[in-house]
Formats: structure tokens, sequence, C-alpha cells
């Protein structure tokens, strides 16, 4: 029984150890979101271990935080806001930050003006890791459905004659449905109404030609495949099916959402010097360039942006290139906010539209 509590207590011991080892980075970011030679470089480059945990949703990220500890997490804008409010998240020390501001992609920094205008200062509690924009993947082979994208934007989700993937993400898809009005209601205007006439649309929506799913997309349309004549993404996953698939055009509606993700460190975080090492090793010119070629999202630098669109692939293809270097001031957009009405609003319908 000795040797049984002995090796229980040498065990403990040892969890414990690993949990506060200062040589031991703990990151929790979305699923498949940065390239593994960037970790890998930095452990090399400083000699430590760096141990990735991963979410499917801003949400499921939220709630993890809660109950788990991590030095560095990458949430996107309305969870920091989120974080922020329930005090989980420490000020951000720009003095420690090598990337300033006017190195910004030049579109980030309208948004991130927009958003200080608007009573949030994201660069207050957050460092950029990558941003961009939600569209519709199109297969510009049949003329009637490119037609009909341009001209219906949004609403074209609802129309039955075509096969079409709507994004499973709860302020996406009311996203879609808010903006496919034919006056387009912004998320941060809708009321309870709102949110339930925008339930009933999607419920309308779905049909034998409607799946409801995320990044499936990306390995489904691999190869030039067609899974569906048109397909809501992400403008990073655009770029990433066009450079491998001929068949689609992306295009981003009259209204959509613009989004930043951000490098935030927890209030519980054990090891915040080492987290300021790699926010600004992941966002030096050579790891963010490596990054961004690998991820296919927009670079937070602009000298990124310029070496990457002087890249054969985007100059020789306008898809590809309209896709990565998203142009705010192509189309309308607005940012999420935290709402915990709204989101309470969205949280008790959205469940109605998934299982209708």
């Amino acid at each position: 029984m000795k040797k049984i509590y002995a090796l229980l207590f040498t065990l403990i011991t040892v969890l414990f150890l690993q949990a506060c080892d200062p040589n031991t980075l703990k990151i929790y970011l979305p699923k498949d979101y940065i390239d593994d030679s960037v970790v890998e470089a930095f452990e090399q480059e400083y000699g430590v271990k760096v141990e990735i945990y991963q979410f499917d949703s801003n949400e499921i990220a939220l709630t993890q935080a809660r109950i788990n500890r991590y030095d560095l997490i990458i949430p996107s804008d309305y969870a920091i806001e989120e974080f922020k409010a329930e005090g989980m998240i420490k000020p951000i020390d720009w003095d420690k930050i090598e990337l300033k501001k006017d190195g910004f992609a030049e579109s980030l920094q309208t948004i991130l003006d927009e958003l200080k205008e608007n009573g949030f200062d994201l660069l207050e509690y957050a460092v950029p890791y990558f941003w961009g924009s939600i569209g519709l993947i199109y297969n510009h082979n049949k003329p009637e459905v490119e037609e009909k994208v341009l001209s219906q934007g949004w609403a074209v989700l609802g129309d039955h004659s075509i096969t079409k993937m709507i994004y499973d993400s709860p302020r996406d898809a009311y996203m879609a449905a808010l903006f496919a009005k034919e006056t387009p209601i912004k998320m941060s205007n809708a009321t309870e109404n709102d949110i339930k006439a925008a339930t009933d649309w999607l419920i309308a929506a779905k049909g034998p030609n409607t799946v409801v799913e995320s990044d499936e997309i990306l390995d489904k349309a691999a190869g030039n495949a067609v899974p569906y004549d048109v397909a809501m993404v992400y403008s990073g996953d655009a770029t990433y099916i066009l450079q491998d698939n001929e068949n689609y055009t992306f295009y981003i509606p009259e209204w959509s959402n613009v989004w930043i993700d951000g490098m935030v460190i927890p209030t519980n975080s054990r090891n915040e010097d080492l987290a300021y090492d790699f926010i600004n090793f992941v966002n030096s010119y050579e790891q963010s360039l490596a990054n961004a070629t690998y991820i296919g999202y927009s670079p937070v630098r602009q000298d990124v942006f310029n070496t990457l669109l002087e890249d054969e692939e985007f100059v020789f293809d306008e898809r590809i290139e309209y896709a990565f270097n998203v142009d705010v001031t192509l189309f309308s957009y607005e940012v999420y906010r935290y709402d915990s009405k709204l989101k309470g609003w969205i949280d008790d319908n959205y469940d109605l539209f998934l299982l209708e």
C-alpha cells in the first residue's frame, strides 16, 4: 500500500510540475490554424515546448477557458470582447509588442479604427493574428448559378433549385439570413423578432439540396470536385479551395461580416513573458509569411501582404487574389460584437434550425 501511495504522490508531483513548467507554453486556438513549422521554429529558437490545444468554436473556447489554464488564446473579436467583460484576459502591454499598428494591413487598420470608434478598442486586449471576411463560393461553370449569386447575394441560400451549403456557425448563419432580407438588418440592430424571423428563413432554406456543415468543404472541394453549386465559406478557406479548384469563384455580397482573430493572454496565464515572445515571433515577417502561405488567411502585416500579392498564383488568378486580399472598400460590413441578449436569442433558436 505504501508503494501505491508513493507512486501516486510521484505521479501527482510530476503532473503538477508539468502544469507549472516555465518552459512550456500552452496555446488554445481554432482547429488547423497554425503552420506546424512555425511552432517548431519557435521551440527551437527559444528552447521551450509548445502545447497546442484546439477548439471548434469561440463558444467552446469561452467555456473551456473558464475551467482550464492556458498561456495564450486566439479567439475572434466578439469573443475577445466577452473575455474582457468577464475579466478573463489581461490588457496588452504594447511596449512588449514589436509589430506596431502602422505595420498592419490597410484594411485591418480601417476595421480596427471603426471598432474603436464604436466603443471597442480590440488592441487594448488583443494582438491581431489573422483577419478576413465570409462570402460564397459558386460554380462559375453554370451561368444560371453565377447570375443568381451575383444578383441575390445571401438570398441565394434560400433557392431550392441549386445545391448549397450553409455554414454551421450560429452567428454566420443568422448573418446570412438577416442580410438576405430585401432591407438588410445588421446583427447589432437585430431584435428578438428579427432573430425569430431569421430562424424561419433558415428553416425554409433547408431541403434535400441543402447541407449544414463547416470545414468538411475543404476536403469535399479538393481536386476540382464540385460538391455544391454554392457554399458559405470564410475568405481564407476560399483562398485554400480556389488554389486547388478551378471550378469555383468567391464572391462577397453587398453586406457581409468581417472578423479579426486576436491573441489574448488569460489572467491566469503562468507564462506571460513566453506568451509575448510567441506573439512577436508569429507576427515577425518571416513567420507571418510562412503562416499565411500555409493557412491562406489574410496576414496582419502589410509587407507580408505585398510579398504574397507579388506571387504568380495571385498575379495571374484574380479569383484567388480577390479571396485573399479582402478589400473592405468593395462592400458594406459589420464586425460582430458581444451582446448577451443577442447571444441568448441566437442560442435559443439555432437548434430549432438544425433539428428541423
